[in-house]
């Protein structure tokens, strides 16, 4: 027999009561099915919707720079920020922490406001020498300095100073700045700045400076005195500057001095009757003197009240 006839025979001689509750059970369960289908695709597109909103509003946290960085110039941790802000605005290679840029030689300069990625830093290969910490250009000099011309020792690594020169003593000395707003990269073999606004107290200073300015300052190293004076970090507003040498009186003339003292050649004496040998008087050997040439005889001759003169030579007796 057919598998389906003999279930349809079952159903036909089942009770109209069981079978009204039959029908009702196996709609309860199709519809307890769908609606647990439905819940589940509907807790998914939740979950889908929330993941969205949740990436919407994400905050990731960023380097700020906030003053400007030179380039080449060690990026202290005081330039830098951290900032929250929407994860969609963050660049692909910005730093997350300001740990990571901190002591590091920036390769471009940035400026304040920006966002620090990892394509502003030099490689770590090229931080191991002090000369990487000089822009290209400029020129490292180190001089002596003391408590007071220091200072007292507040000048730090990438403070900014005016270098004044003095020369003289009382009531005859001089001073002026012969450098201005002079970057300075090291105090003494310190070249990172010190926390918390410590004093470095130190002997030597150095400087970056440009080539004439190298030529400038080693002058006034070795002819005068040299004396810093420290500017506020923002300002950046230059001096008027001389040459150590307008510091000096005008130089004399040591030439004419010199001509005023060379004493006048000795010239030959003439010969004494004395100064001459016996024997020379003896065989009348003398020198004979050349004899004068004789004078010359002046005529006047008139000619219609015109005068001549007339030289001629004396003739001889």
């Amino acid at each position: 027999m057919n598998p389906l006839r003999a279930i349809f025979l079952r159903i036909s001689r089942t009770p109209p009561a069981v079978l009204l509750i039959l029908i009702i059970g196996m709609a309860v369960l199709v519809a307890m099915g769908v609606q647990d289908t439905l819940n589940k695709k509907e807790q998914a597109l939740q979950n889908e919707h929330a993941a969205i909103t949740a990436r919407l509003n994400a905050k990731s946290t960023v380097v700020y720079a906030i003053k400007d960085i030179a380039e080449g110039e060690k990026i202290p941790s005081e330039m830098l920020e951290e900032r929250n802000v929407p994860a969609d605005k963050q660049p692909q290679d910005a730093l997350t922490s300001s740990t990571l840029a901190a002591g590091r030689i920036a390769k471009y300069g940035i400026s304040a406001g920006q966002i620090v990625s990892q394509h502003d830093l030099a490689p770590q290969s090229m931080e191991t020498g002090f000369d990487t910490r000089l822009r290209e250009g400029m020129r490292a000099v180190t001089f002596a300095v003391d408590n007071n011309s220091g200072v007292a020792g507040f000048v730090m690594p990438q403070s900014r100073v005016d270098i004044l020169s003095m020369v003289g003593s009382g009531s005859e000395t001089k001073a002026a700045p012969i450098l201005s707003d002079i970057q300075v990269i090291a105090v003494g073999q310190t070249f990172q700045k010190a926390p918390n606004g410590t004093a470095i107290p130190s002997s030597s200073i150095t400087v970056a400076v440009t080539p004439e300015q190298t030529q400038k300052l080693i002058k006034a190293v070795c002819a005068s005195k040299l004396y810093l004076a420290l500017r506020n970090d923002k300002d950046h507003t230059p001096l008027a500057t001389v040459d150590v040498n307008s510091l000096f009186g005008k130089p004399v003339n040591s030439q004419s001095n010199m001509l005023t003292m060379i004493p006048p050649p000795d010239l030959p004496k003439p010969p004494q009757f004395g100064d001459i040998a016996p024997s020379v008087i003896q065989n009348n050997s003398l020198p004979i003197a050349n004899a004068p040439a004789p004078p010359l005889h002046e005529i006047e001759a008139w000619s219609g009240g015109k005068k001549d003169i007339i030289t001629i030579p004396a003739t001889k007796n």
